[in-house]
């Protein structure tokens, strides 16, 4: 019995630090359909989003601060985020979609992606 409490609560402090959009995505586009959702970070490969991070290709962002947006299942995030060079920051929504979710940036720039299965 003692051996299974640790790994009972290890796996529940898990769960409860899950964030709201966790998993993998592609594109919600018929293009989208041919990437791989195996791969993180690679060309045609899933972007991953935990609970504070959002992995994409050549891009890793922190999410900050974040703040439900009234109305919506959104969340709006300051993210600091660094490719090539030094890192900058951006505001970034993210929406609950029926497929997936749907990542707003700086310039109205809406990227629809499908949760990966």
């Amino acid at each position: 019995m003692r051996a299974v409490l640790p790994l009972f609560l290890a796996v529940m402090a898990t769960t409860a630090m899950a964030g709201p959009y966790d998993g993998r995505y592609r594109p919600d586009t018929p293009a989208g359909e041919s990437w791989d959702c195996n791969s993180i970070g690679q060309d045609k490969g899933a972007v991953l989003l935990t609970t504070n991070i959002f992995f994409a290709l050549g891009t890793r962002c922190t999410l900050r601060d974040p703040v439900a947006v009234s109305g919506m299942d959104a969340t709006l995030y300051n993210a600091i985020c660094k490719a090539d060079g030094d890192p900058w920051e951006r505001r970034i929504m993210i929406m609950r979609t029926e497929n997936g979710i749907t990542v707003v940036q700086k310039g109205a720039h809406i990227s629809p992606l499908r949760k990966c299965e």
